[in-house]
């Protein structure tokens, strides 16, 4: 190692430190005791022939094409994700937005494989390799539902790690190999979805990302369609309306007029709530109006993932729109179709707390304030930074959190969460 580090660089012309120190310096890295600075990072990458994190961080930002190099990609994504590594600490946006849907549009299985995908249904596969997946992904799924991305995610990783990467990489021809690759591309869809939750964005779109040449490979469109509108619900939280906007229009495109009834309604629906976002009522409303329309002719021929995506989530989302167009009213009209005795514990406190600022705006602070309060009970124990940007977002919407109708909700925050009020808002006693 020492000798292979010395010649690359003289090769590049750069003096590097003596062999001894060489020599302490590798056993404290390989260690864990320390971490290489930005030069040996780089002439170990080379060496190793490991991806570097600059450049890796700019190569996920768009979609690969070589599906091997995409779970190479994964493969050492979801490795320094588990180690916590900065890798895209510098990183500016996302994606490149139109490299990403281009290349995923105009890829080689759309362009030539116009095959029935395999199928995405634990049922009747379950002895299977992709139906044993997507029984593993099904549980994980429920449990990031109702205890939020933070919980999931160490398992979720690990599981990918040791046991999808090596069936990814394993031998398969036909309807096997696909089936794979489409499970695969579900554990990644969550993999994205649990990094989100948890507040790491740049990782989560890589993850979603480099699922979309999983989906590809799978030939399955739909999909490839619900990690586009994964992107575009990601772009719409961190206020990028116009990436949310066309991302939703490229999931939509994405489905060829062969999507079903729930995954259009899902598309269709992040397309309104990035119109919502850019203030153009007219258009959100005409997509509110054509995603209850699909919703109603849903039937038996939908993939399982997408199963929570019923009447109450659909009335969520568009709960949501319509906050974001200012027509506190009509959320608040949604919100109550949104809230079910099933409804997850962390879409509860979100939905609970969009009705709270409706209710605020509506003038109605005592009723916010019982709604908010229920919010906490709700996210008590969740690991999720959106809940707390909902919840900062409601504590921010509040003139005055000394309030006596807001004492109760305001004493639980400041015992909880401290860092979300500002200096002066904890309730004096």
């Amino acid at each position: 190692m020492i000798w292979a580090l010395r010649e690359e660089a003289q090769r590049q012309g750069v003096g590097i430190m003596t062999d001894r120190s060489l020599m302490t310096a590798l056993s404290r890295w390989e260690n864990n005791r320390n971490t290489p600075d930005q030069f040996y990072r780089r002439l170990l990458g080379v060496v190793l022939g490991l991806p570097i994190a600059e450049d890796f961080a700019v190569r996920t930002s768009t979609y690969e094409q070589d599906v091997d190099r995409a779970i190479e990609a994964l493969d050492v994504l979801t490795r320094w994700d588990h180690e916590e590594r900065p890798v895209f600490t510098s990183a500016v946006g996302l994606v490149e937005t139109d490299r990403v849907i281009s290349g995923y549009l105009f890829a080689r299985s759309h362009a030539v494989d116009d095959s029935t995908p395999a199928p995405t249904s634990v049922a009747g596969q379950q002895d299977s390799v992709a139906g044993r997946i997507r029984v593993a992904v099904s549980a994980l799924m429920s449990v990031d539902f109702d205890q939020g991305g933070g919980r999931v995610r160490t398992a979720l990783m690990h599981y990918f790690q040791n046991s999808v990467i090596p069936e990814l990489r394993a031998e398969r021809v036909g309807d096997r190999r696909r089936a794979v690759y489409g499970a695969g591309a579900e554990v990644a869809q969550l993999l994205g979805w649990s990094a989100y939750d948890a507040g790491h964005q740049p990782v989560a779109a890589r993850y979603f990302t480099l699922g979309l040449r999983l989906a590809d490979e799978a030939s399955d469109q739909l999909m490839g369609a619900r990690l586009l509108a994964n992107l575009s619900h990601q772009y719409n939280s961190i206020g990028n309306y116009p990436q949310a906007l066309t991302m939703a229009r490229a999931a939509q495109a994405a489905l060829r007029g062969r999507g079903t009834a729930s995954v259009e309604t899902l598309c269709v629906m992040m397309e309104a709530r990035a119109l919502a976002n850019l203030r153009d009522e007219r258009a959100a409303s005409q997509a509110i109006g054509h995603a209850e329309r699909l919703f109603d002719r849903r039937s038996d021929d939908e993939p399982d993932w997408i199963g929570y995506y019923d009447a109450a989530e659909l009335s969520g989302d568009i709960a949501h729109a319509f906050r974001d167009l200012g027509v506190a009213t009509r959320s608040r009209e949604y919100t109550q179709r949104a809230l079910t005795p099933t409804t997850p514990r962390r879409t509860r406190a979100f939905i609970q707390l969009v009705d709270a600022g409706s209710a605020l705006k509506c003038g109605d602070i005592e009723e916010a304030a019982s709604l908010a309060t229920g919010a906490l009970g709700s996210g008590g124990g969740l690991q999720s930074q959106r809940y707390l940007r909902y919840l900062q977002g409601f504590c921010r919407s509040v003139p005055d959190l000394r309030h006596p109708a807001m004492a109760e909700f305001t004493d639980i925050v400041s015992a909880r969460y401290p860092k979300l009020l500002r200096p002066g808002e904890a309730r004096r006693a």
